[in-house]
């Protein structure tokens, strides 16, 4: 393994001081000075000095029919990057964008411009000259092995040659792990007058890429390289607003990544023991849903979309086991068995602890939700098919996975008049909350508590544990039931506590579960009909208020209109099909009869002939 440094503007850092960065930033994490042998640090300072050096630009190396495989598989690493880097403290996953870039690039300017005009002419001179550029490339190709692994380490001038490198490295030249440090590479006054540089990223040739930037660092302009180059993942660290390339390899964060490719260790050892340990209802829930999802793969009819869908599952799946992994370490308890299957790449089997009315509010959450979030596909009815495979998998018949679908259907079309289900799609509440049923496992768990007035639910969700999946009828019982979904929207508006719900998709997930109940011959939750009727009451309550205010197209009117709508829908639908309490239903029938039989002696009183 080599490590190839590029540096930045001025006179090629002869002292190696980046070289001193890195190992005190080695040190700092517990490792080892970096071997001198392995280094390649190329000078070419004087290319940028003089005047009259110039060679063509060596060949285009990489040449890819169809990189889309490649590119899924780098995302993949990149994820694991993300969260090896998220780990260490005071390290942001995102750029500096406060500023618009409207506001921002004048700045940038403004800032390269103050650079030293000695300085500002290498940056320029190797950008807009390509003799100057083809001359530097074949300079530093001249220095590299023609095969084998290299860590590329890119500063300020040097990241932008280190980009314009990557697809001109020799083809079996493989890039373990790609770092940027003070950067200006997607400063716009670098770029203008010039051709832009590596149009296409070489995902089969790079393993991840990853960008540092402090945001006082007036070289980088306070921002990352993601809005210019779609394969650079940013961070944000804070070196003491320094742009030396010693500071930002001093970083522990940084170091760690260089000394993960370096000094390769084993992954964390979990914790064994003789004695059985049992997986707990959220770790249960969590492998169900990993079931589940692998279940909506093998559905999907379509190869390649199946194939993208099995990769953003990869990327959920290693979530878990990192999550697993960590949480393993730091307890230093042993685990369930089933996890340490999990965690060494294989899918345990199915745990058969549901009984059959609980596995219907499980397939319910499942059934409705984008277990691969944030990706998106378009997956047809596979989510609905793979009910039935599920519900066998669980060890019942595959009517049941079916019965649930039914369910799901017949609940949508009194909502919806175009009928059907969105299989595939996740159900968005009102609010903008997605379904914190069972999404990624610690997605959830993650989001700020000021979030979709998270804070409302964080007692509820508490029980699951950091990074647990809740379960679908602990979710569905334990917030509809008692009453939180109401608070946690009304959180979520910032008003009186007695605002009323917006969000109705818990409780469309409420009677979806009780109808499936009852057409499975299962008992049913007649109850559920009253907790409709007192959200109804305080929808009607809060939009009565509004209005004699609010323009009549207000977006909060809209919303809290929308959700009384739907609760009235399924009020309706829950009467029509039995699952109202006895009591209302009888209320009910026996009301329409009177009204039936007021109508009939309505009639026979009238004197028609008076009338004519």
């Amino acid at each position: 393994m080599k490590i190839v440094f590029l540096h930045g503007i001025g006179d090629g850092d002869p002292k190696s001081s980046w070289l001193d960065g890195l190992d005190r930033g080695l040190e700092q994490a517990g490792f080892g000075a970096v071997n001198r042998d392995t280094v390649i640090a190329p000078h070419y300072s004087s290319f940028l000095k003089t005047a009259g050096n110039g060679e063509k630009l060596p060949p285009v190396t990489y040449k890819p029919h169809d990189d889309s495989a490649s590119r899924r598989s780098f995302e993949r690493r990149q994820a694991k990057v993300q969260r090896k880097v998220g780990l260490e403290g005071g390290v942001r996953t995102f750029g500096f964008n406060i500023i618009p870039g409207q506001v921002l690039a004048p700045l940038q300017e403004a800032a390269i411009g103050a650079l030293p005009l000695f300085e500002l002419r290498q940056v320029r001179k190797y950008v807009r000259e390509e003799p100057v550029r083809g001359a530097i490339l074949r300079h530093i190709l001249d220095h590299l092995p023609t095969s084998g692994e290299i860590i590329l380490i890119g500063h300020s001038l040097g990241s932008v040659i280190a980009i314009d490198l990557l697809d001109h490295l020799p083809e079996n030249v493989h890039v373990r792990r790609f770092i940027t440090i003070g950067s200006p590479a997607n400063v716009q006054a670098v770029h203008d007058g010039s051709e832009r540089l590596l149009k296409k990223f070489p995902y089969g040739r790079v393993d991840d890429w990853s960008n540092f930037l402090d945001v006082r660092d007036v070289v980088t302009g306070g921002r990352g390289l993601a809005t210019t180059f779609p394969g650079a993942q940013d961070f944000v660290i804070d070196n003491g607003a320094s742009h030396a390339s010693g500071a930002y390899l001093g970083h522990r964060a940084l170091a760690m990544l260089v000394a993960d490719v370096l000094y390769p260790s084993k992954e964390v050892a979990i914790r064994t023991s003789d004695i059985a340990v049992r997986l707990n209802d959220n770790q249960a829930s969590m492998l169900l849903m990993l079931h589940y999802a692998h279940a909506v793969r093998r559905n999907v009819k379509d190869n390649e979309l199946a194939e993208r869908y099995g990769h953003a599952l990869d990327i959920v799946q290693d979530n878990i086991v990192a999550q697993i992994e960590q949480a393993a370490s730091a307890a230093g308890q042993p685990v369930a068995v089933e996890l340490q299957q999990l965690a060494s790449g294989h899918l345990p089997m199915i745990p058969h602890r549901w009984e059959i009315h609980e596995v219907v509010g499980e397939l319910v959450v499942l059934a409705l939700t984008n277990i691969i979030d944030p990706y998106e596909l378009e997956i047809g009815n596979a989510p609905r098919d793979a009910l039935a495979d599920i519900a066998v998998e669980l060890g019942f018949v595959r009517q049941l996975g079916k019965t649930v679908s039914t369910a799901l259907e017949d609940v949508q079309k009194c909502l919806d008049s175009r009928g059907g289900v969105p299989w595939g799609r996740v159900i968005t509440a009102a609010v903008g909350l997605a379904l914190v049923a069972a999404g990624p496992v610690g997605l959830a768990m993650a989001a700020p508590a000021t979030a979709f007035g998270a804070a409302a639910i964080t007692g509820g969700l508490a029980a699951f544990g950091p990074g647990g999946m809740v379960g679908g009828l602990a979710m569905l019982g334990g917030l509809a039931s008692t009453g939180a979904a109401v608070a946690a929207t009304a959180a979520a508006g910032g008003g009186a506590p007695d605002q009323p719900i917006t969000d109705s998709t818990t409780l469309i997930l409420r009677v979806s579960t009780e109808h499936a109940h009852k057409m499975l011959g299962l008992p049913y939750d007649e109850s559920l009909w009253y907790q409709l009727a007192d959200v109804e009451t305080k929808l009607s309550a809060r939009i009565n208020r509004l209005t004699a205010f609010s323009d009549p197209k207000s977006g909060q009117l809209s919303q809290l209109q929308a959700a009384k709508s739907t609760i009235t829908k399924l009020m309706a639908f829950m009467l029509d099909r039995g699952l109202a309490p006895r009591a209302i239903e009888s209320a009910t029938a026996e009301k329409a009869l009177v009204d039936k039989e007021l109508s009939s002696t309505d009639k026979e009183l009238i004197d028609f002939s008076a009338l004519t």
